[in-house]
């Protein structure tokens, strides 16, 4: 049944708006204070198979609050709040009714005790639940943040910066019974000091975390749940060496420690991580050396992946193992148009009481092109790698890059390969190609194209099959008064679950566990005409469809969004129309799709309230 109602308190409250005096500021008690926006009445409705049907007149905006206490530099502030803004009624990409506000507190200013509170918080806002390479699928968001920061910094002693943050959030998938939550809090110290010609950093932080996935991404009626806490401890010096003008040594060392509960188990783990790096910059051929000890790999790995929201190892005890990383490298410029690169990486692990030794050494020209192909750069090189077994394969990597006026088009191409042995327990190999390009050109009476693709395929050696693969394809027409574009892209590869989404899997199985297969594409475009100076039209179409797999469920996924704005701007008035539909589905779901329409009609003033 449809209904209808009028909101008249919100009437008032834009009559009155629209009566206020245009006054420049309010001054009080050193308070002073500018407050401008603009506010929004009209009609608009909706209706969709998930919910009644409804139309009202109601008032929607957004404005700025800001000034200062006696002084900008000893209290000023800046608050954007904004309600009921959707896609119907402004620019905003929310689909829903979007209400909140974001705002800054700066204090002390120009002095050595200069602070700031940060803060944003948002209700019914519209979001999307991540697939790499392509347009995710229409989530419905919650969120808030509050980030604090303090400096000290006193003439001739070490500056001290204090920082803390507390966030929140949650989000379901439109058309599913699949949601989120997370929580994130952070607090950190750090210092720096200049002592007898050596610059030294150092602090603490750590970081508390927790999240949940539950419903059909999670598996059906299971819920994915982790919470994790994690310490990070740190200490840089650099100093310039008395010789060779901008010759340095740098040293640096950190500790991380981190817990993470996962699935009703529990892993936790210290690294601590050791770098030294030499620069000897010789006029003809510079030199760099490296060195990289880490005594706990399966903990820096786990920590790598609990960043993500995850800890995908499939052995919740780590074995005993650590690492040695010495890397020497340099160049040499041959001609003016050639360069030569070269570097030699040796490799020590210890794993679970076996050593791994791995030995790599690179070399690779760049050369550009002037005289007959003007515009062409190429770089080819070669990696031979060798282990305690001996010399065990042979890579390659290969760059080419060209950029060329052909008669009035103006075009680009590139194309990359690339095969690495990573130095993670020394095991396993990755290979890399990415290429594409763009087109250009303007004619006359003010029209112009461009074009292009990027292509990137990856693929893990040792496990055929894994891997990811996008593909993204573009393009851009404009004429005097519209702008249309266009773009297409797909994907398929192997991914983990976060709370925000599906993220590509850094290493291969079985290292990597709950492993979620997933491929799909996504299509749209948007066309903006202005007819006139007043007038604007703004229309958009996107689609996306695919499927993710998991141990435990497979789904099918689309989902598409219509979307329309109309505005036309009459003195200090905007008169607007908008209309969206959206509709979304997850056959794993066992729900019914989810199809929704709404539309709106109104006047848009600015006011400057004081």
């Amino acid at each position: 049944m449809r209904k209808f109602k009028l909101n008249c308190h919100y009437l008032a409250g834009l009559v009155l708006l629209w009566a206020l005096p245009m006054t420049a500021q309010i001054s009080r008690g050193g308070l002073h204070l500018t407050m401008d926006g603009q506010i929004t009445a009209g009609y608009n409705g909706d209706f969709g198979n998930q919910e009644s049907s409804d139309h009202s007149i109601d008032v929607s905006g957004d404005g700025s609050v800001r000034g200062y206490y006696y002084l900008p530099q000893f209290i000023s502030f800046n608050v954007l709040p904004y309600y009921g803004r959707s896609q119907d009624n402004s620019t905003s990409q929310s689909i829903s009714d979007s209400s909140g506000y974001t705002g800054i507190v700066n204090m002390f200013n120009g002095t050595h005790f200069p602070a700031f509170v940060s803060f944003n918080q948002q209700w019914n806002g519209t979001g999307t639940f991540g697939i790499p390479g392509i347009t995710g699928l229409i989530t419905k968001e919650n969120s808030h943040q509050v980030t604090l920061g303090w400096n000290i910094k006193l003439p001739d002693l070490p500056s001290l910066t204090l920082g803390f943050s507390n966030g929140s959030g949650s989000n379901s998938v439109l058309g599913s019974d699949s949601s989120s939550t997370f929580t994130n809090r952070v607090f950190s110290v750090g210092s720096s000091y200049r002592l007898f010609g050596t610059y030294l950093n150092g602090g603490y932080s750590h970081q508390d975390t927790d999240s949940s996935v539950g419903g059909l991404l999670a598996g059906g009626d299971s819920t994915a749940s982790s919470s994790n806490s994690a310490n990070l401890y740190y200490l840089n010096a650099t100093r310039k060496l008395p010789f060779l003008a901008t010759s340095n040594i740098s040293a640096g060392f950190n500790r991380t420690s981190y817990t993470d509960t996962i699935s009703g188990g529990q892993t936790f783990g210290t690294t601590d991580n050791a770098l030294v790096n030499l620069s000897l910059p010789f006029r003809r051929l510079p030199v760099t050396v490296t060195a990289n000890y880490t005594d706990n790999l399966f903990g820096s790995l786990e920590q790598q992946l609990i960043s993500n929201g995850e800890t995908p190892l499939t052995s919740f005890a780590s074995p005993t193992s650590h690492s040695l990383i010495t890397t020497a490298s340099t160049f040499y410029t041959v001609l003016p148009n050639l360069v030569l690169n070269g570097y030699v990486t040796r490799t020590e692990d210890y794993v679970a009481g076996q050593n791994f030794g791995l030995t790599q050494v690179g070399l690779n020209a760049s050369y550009n092109v002037l005289r007959r192909i003007k515009g062409l750069t190429i770089v080819v090189g070669l990696v031979d790698t060798a282990n305690q077994e001996g010399n065990s394969r042979a890579g390659a990597i290969g760059r080419i890059t060209y950029h060329r006026a052909v008669g009035q088009w103006e075009t680009s191409l590139f194309g990359a390969y690339d095969q690495d042995t990573e130095t993670l327990l020394a095991t396993y190999t990755t290979s890399n190609i990415n290429y594409g390009g763009d087109i250009r050109r303007n004619f006359k009476h003010g029209l112009s194209v461009f074009a292009g693709v990027n292509a990137n395929h990856s693929a893990f050696v040792q496990q055929s099959g894994d891997g990811n693969t996008s593909e993204n394809f573009f393009g851009i027409v404009r004429w005097r008064i519209a702008v249309l574009s266009g773009n297409y892209a797909k994907s398929n590869g192997t991914s983990f679950l976060t709370s925000s989404g599906l993220v590509g899997v850094p290493l291969p199985p079985p290292l990597v566990s709950n492993v979620i297969l997933y491929n799909g594409t996504s299509r749209g475009g948007t066309l903006n005409v202005h007819p006139t100076r007043a007038i604007s039209i703004a229309t958009s179409y996107s689609k996306s469809d695919g499927n993710t797999q998991s141990p435990t469920l497979t789904s099918n996924n689309s989902s598409t969004v219509y979307y329309g704005l109309a505005t036309y701007q009459l003195r200090k008035l905007l008169i607007s129309a908008g209309a969206t539909k959206y509709v979304q589905s997850l056959t794993g779901s066992g729900t019914l799709p989810t199809a929704a329409t709404s539309y709106f009609f109104g006047i848009t003033r600015w006011f400057k309230a004081f």
